[in-house]
C-alpha cells in the first residue's frame, strides 16, 4: 500500500508542478476529488487520500474538509520553498558533513561537478516532437547544450556538424543500434534514455478506461506513439492529434490529454490547455542516473586533468 501511495503521490506531484510551470494550474485551484482520481487511476480511494495527505505535508496541496482538495496558495508563488525541500536539503548537507565536506562549500562542489564543462549533446530521433522533448529535458534538468538531429540525417553521406561536434549522442531505445554505430565510428559516448515506468503505467491505465489523447506537431510522432504503446492491452484507444491538421476541439471534456513540448507554445490561446495532464519529465530513474554519472564523472575528470576552462574571474585576476 505504501508503494502504491508513493507512486500516486509522485504522479500527482509531477502533474501539479508541471501545471504551475505551464500556467495551466494556479494556487488555490481545485484539484480532482479523491473519488475521481481513484476511478481514473484504478486505485483504492484511501490510498489516493493518503497520497494527497503526503502532498499536503509537503505544502503542495490543501485538503479542506467537506470542501475538496486545492493547490496550496503558496505553491504558485515564485520563490516559495516547500517544507519537504528544506528537510531534504538538510539531510543532504548532513551527509556531506559526514564525508568531510563543509556545508558552506557543498553548493560550489556540486556546481563544479555539474557545470565545470558544458557538454554539447546531439538529441537524435525520427520526429520533431521527440527531438524537442529530449532537448528540453536534457537542457532544463541536466544543463546540457542540446542540438536536435533528425535520425534520417545519419543515413548516408556526411554526418551533420551537430553530431560530429557533440560530446554525447542521446536517443531512445528504438534507434539505439543505429546511433551506437555512429557513436562508435566517431569514438563518442552515447546513451538511449528510457521512459519512466510510472508514466507508462499511468498511460496504460488510462488506455484501459477509454481514449487517451496526445497533442503533437509531427505526423511521424503519431506512428511512433503506436509503437511505444503497442504492448498495451487497449492501444487502440490512443488518439494522437497534430496541431494544424486535426481539430483539437474533438477532445472530450474529461479525457486524459498529454501535450508534447513542441506543441505547448501553439496552445497558448486554446481552451484545451485547461484539460492537459502535464508531465514535466519522462526519463526513467535509471536513465537519469546514467546521465548524471556521465556528467559528474566527466566534470571531475576535467578538474583532475586540468582541462577545465578557466573561469572569467580567474582570467581577470591573472591579467591584473
Amino acid at each position: 500500500m505504501a508503494h502504491r501511495r508513493n507512486d500516486i503521490a509522485d504522479r500527482l506531484r509531477q502533474r501539479i508542478v508541471a501545471g504551475l510551470h505551464l500556467g495551466v494550474v494556479a494556487g488555490g485551484q481545485r484539484l480532482p476529488s479523491v473519488r475521481v482520481l481513484a476511478s481514473e487511476l484504478s486505485a483504492d480511494p484511501r490510498v489516493v487520500l493518503a497520497a494527497y495527505r503526503e502532498l499536503q505535508a509537503e505544502g503542495l496541496v490543501e485538503v479542506r474538509p467537506r470542501s475538496g482538495i486545492y493547490v496550496a496558495a503558496a505553491a504558485g508563488e515564485k520563490g516559495e520553498a516547500l517544507p519537504q525541500l528544506a528537510e531534504w536539503v538538510v539531510d543532504v548537507l548532513v551527509q556531506a558533513l559526514g564525508r568531510g565536506v563543509p556545508a558552506i562549500e557543498f553548493p560550489e562542489r556540486v556546481r563544479r561537478c555539474l557545470r565545470t564543462v558544458r557538454f554539447r549533446t546531439a538529441c537524435i530521433e525520427c520526429n520533431r516532437d521527440q527531438i524537442t522533448g529530449l532537448c528540453r529535458e536534457l537542457r532544463d534538468d541536466y544543463g546540457l547544450d542540446t542540438h536536435g538531429v533528425e535520425l534520417q540525417a545519419l543515413g548516408g553521406g556526411e554526418l551533420p556538424d551537430d553530431v560530429r561536434a557533440a560530446d554525447l549522442l542521446v536517443t531512445t531505445p528504438f534507434h539505439a543500434a543505429q546511433v551506437q554505430r555512429v557513436a562508435q565510428a566517431l569514438g563518442k559516448p552515447w546513451m538511449a534514455v528510457h521512459l519512466r515506468a510510472g508514466f507508462l503505467r499511468e498511460v496504460e491505465r488510462f488506455l484501459d478506461q477509454g481514449p487517451v489523447y496526445f497533442v503533437a506537431t509531427d505526423p511521424r510522432f503519431a506512428e511512433k506513439l503506436r509503437l511505444i504503446f503497442t504492448p498495451a492491452a487497449r492501444a487502440e484507444n490512443l488518439r494522437p492529434l497534430i496541431v494544424g491538421r486535426d481539430d483539437l476541439a474533438q477532445v472530450p471534456e474529461n479525457a486524459p490529454t498529454y501535450v508534447m513540448s513542441a506543441a505547448r507554445p501553439m496552445l497558448q490561446d486554446l481552451p484545451l490547455r485547461a484539460r492537459l495532464v502535464p508531465a514535466p519529465r519522462v526519463f526513467s530513474d535509471e536513465s537519469a542516473r546514467e546521465l548524471l554519472s556521465f556528467i559528474v564523472r566527466s566534470n571531475m575528470a576535467a578538474i583532475r586533468d586540468g582541462t577545465a576552462p578557466t573561469p572569467p574571474s580567474a582570467e581577470t585576476a591573472d591579467e591584473g
